[in-house]
């Protein structure tokens, strides 16, 4: 199953539970989890440890980076990037 968050304000986190994998990508280039793909996405980070799923699901909705006053969750944001 895919689920989407707002990375950034241009930038979007999809988290693939089948295969636990997390696709970080332009919120221009991908507007559905249905056309996240490796060749498309900037960043991926596989096999995604408890910290980094528990960061994730405190992301901000996608429908957010729209709001004009967008606030990062700067922990939640280096907790996912790094590995």
């Amino acid at each position: 199953m895919l689920k989407q968050k707002a990375l950034t304000k241009n930038l979007v986190a999809t988290y693939c539970t089948t295969t636990n994998t997390l696709f970080v990508h332009n919120k221009k280039t991908v507007n559905k989890a249905a056309f996240v793909y490796t060749q498309n996405a900037q960043k991926i980070i596989r096999n995604l440890n408890a910290a980094q799923q528990n960061a994730f699901s405190n992301l901000a909705a996608t429908y957010m980076q729209s709001a004009k006053q967008f606030v990062i969750n700067k922990l939640a944001q280096s907790t996912i990037l790094k590995s």
